[in-house]
């Protein structure tokens, strides 16, 4: 069940970010939907900074040996995903891309960017509770 499998995972990067690892996005909106799905913390964003990667990869290592990449499942989120990668790893971190493959590989099909996660999940979740009836 995607709804299921998708509501751990945002689990598991709101357990990560409580434990004070950074995460890499894309730009404002993304960082938008990881508020709406109540993931607050340290939500670096990698477009609109003035920054340049490699300093933005230097930031997001001064606070943790892990670093958690969420760039879109795009061909700019890739491009992006690779370059961070990069050099988080060259400057001695973790980067962490498993979040991010975990919500690419349920949510390809559906959606393509970080933005959406939180309208996708909302209709996954009325899919298998059309009435909202809670119990």
């Amino acid at each position: 069940m995607s709804f299921r499998r998708l509501s751990l995972i945002v689990e598991e990067l709101s357990n990560c970010v409580e434990q004070g690892m950074p995460i890499l996005i894309e730009g404002k909106k993304d960082e938008e939907a990881l508020k709406e799905l109540g993931i607050n913390g340290n939500i670096i964003k990698v477009s609109g900074s003035g920054l340049k990667l490699f300093e933005i990869a230097e930031m997001a290592v001064e606070s943790s040996s892990k670093v958690i990449i969420l760039t879109d499942f795009d061909k700019k989120g890739d491009i992006l995903a690779k370059k961070l990668s990069y050099d988080i790893q060259s400057l001695g971190s973790h980067p962490d891309l498993s979040i991010r493959k975990k919500i690419m590989k349920i949510t390809r099909k559906y959606i393509k960017d970080i933005e959406s996660l939180p309208k996708h999940i909302k209709q996954l979740e009325l899919e298998i509770n059309p009435y909202g009836n809670y119990q």
